[in-house]
């Protein structure tokens, strides 16, 4: 590899780390606050939170590297053009072209990373995610009874808890009432009780002290009463449903299943067709984008050193969020519900977005010689010519 490529690759590498790891974290700090206000809510347990996380990386990863490497090539042209290292690059016969060369071997990776990442690491973290939050809200996790109300756990139990230790998951003044089908009931008062269910979360299991147990007959017209000190009780719970089956969304769908659905399928025969197919071609122009960066980038980074516009960079930043929007939730929906095909609602998208980049790229780069020769010129030597003094007679 080159001096130069080594060079360029080096002044891109720092400001892109920095830039996705901000905008991961960022991301992932905004929904962590969001997940910790669910799990909690369903009385579910903290280490979920992890496990949800870690599913949703893959996901923001895909939304903070096209503008981790954007910001990443802008910032480092932006400090080359400013500290003048870019006038002596191409001073030394570098073109523009030549010192995109590292750029692009550099964006061919991450084409490929982003490539595997929307097409097969993200369909199965997303289908993860979805799992876990169904186990959540669904009891698999454990069982959901909130402090100070009847809950009805299965079609012949109610249970109450007037105080819950959510350290513990101890509860004090538990009322339970259970019914029989021949119409008998017992009805269970307990000072405190400790309360957990078996491995499967197939029964609740409750170790109570300081009780009394009440059983009336069919009739009502008889009671039997029993005091106690201690009472264990196994309660049987409803059976938890089964999760689906992934695919059912084209975002749980890899490229390869996509691939096959369309090969097997047509629209009349298959709902899943359009999502499918609008599915794919999004996968295909998420990674390709890639290739378009690194013109806008340098469109936006390139700047005069006497003239520095501070505009560019935020005019460049907003032109990717308004491009990754339409994209996703303009034209992939669009090519979803099958009102327009795909390659007017997504590939024209991905032709505006590559001639707006071309557009600025090329003006950013007249601008750039122009400052250059008007620097020349402002620093080339006068010279003053006057006559020599006539010696005097």
């Amino acid at each position: 590899m080159h001096l130069i490529d080594r060079y360029i690759l080096r002044a891109v590498a720092t400001p892109l780390i920095l830039a996705l790891s901000v905008a991961g974290a960022l991301l992932l700090l905004e929904h962590m606050l969001r997940l910790f206000d669910f799990v909690l809510a369903e009385q579910g347990p903290v280490d979920v939170v992890w496990k949800m996380l870690a599913n949703l990386i893959p996901h923001y990863l895909g939304l903070a590297l096209p503008l981790g490497a954007f910001l990443g090539i802008l910032l480092a042209f932006r400090n080359l053009s400013m500290s003048s290292e870019l006038d002596a690059l191409s001073s030394s016969g570098a073109s523009f072209g030549r010192l995109l060369r590292p750029i692009y071997g550099l964006m061919f990776v991450l084409m490929i990373f982003d490539f595997l990442l929307v097409s097969y690491i993200q369909p199965f973290a997303r289908y993860e995610y979805q799992q876990i939050r169904f186990d959540v809200t669904s009891g698999a996790l454990g069982i959901k009874i909130p402090a100070g109300e009847f809950i009805k756990i299965s079609d012949d139990v109610t249970i109450r808890l007037a105080e819950i230790n959510p350290a513990t998951r101890d509860a004090n003044h538990v009322f339970l009432e259970r019914r029989s089908s021949d119409g008998s009931k017992t009805i269970i008062t307990a000072r405190y009780g400790a309360i957990s269910t078996t491995p499967e979360i197939t029964s609740l299991l409750l170790k109570l002290q300081d009780g009394r147990q009440v059983i009336i007959n069919e009739l009502g017209d008889r009671i039997q009463t029993l005091n106690f000190e201690t009472f264990d009780l196994e309660v049987d719970l409803p059976a938890i449903g089964v999760f689906r089956e992934r695919g059912g969304d084209e975002r749980e769908a890899t490229f390869g299943e996509i691939v096959h659905l369309l090969r097997t399928e047509t629209p009349q025969s298959s709902e899943l067709y359009n999502d499918y197919r609008s599915g794919l071609h999004w996968r295909i122009l998420h990674p390709l984008s890639f290739l378009v960066l690194p013109i806008l980038a340098i469109a936006m980074g390139v700047t005069g050193r006497r003239r520095a516009s501070n505009l560019k960079p935020v005019i460049g930043v907003a032109i990717m969020i308004v491009y990754h929007e339409v994209l996703e939730e303009w034209g992939k929906v669009m090519a979803a519900d099958g009102e327009m095909s795909p390659y007017v609602s997504m590939w024209g998208v991905f032709l505006v977005f590559t001639l707006v980049s071309f557009f600025f790229y090329s003006g950013s780069i007249d601008q750039a010689r122009s400052a250059k020769v008007m620097s020349r010129r402002s620093q080339e030597t006068i010279r003053v010519a006057g006559s020599a003094a006539e010696p005097s007679q």
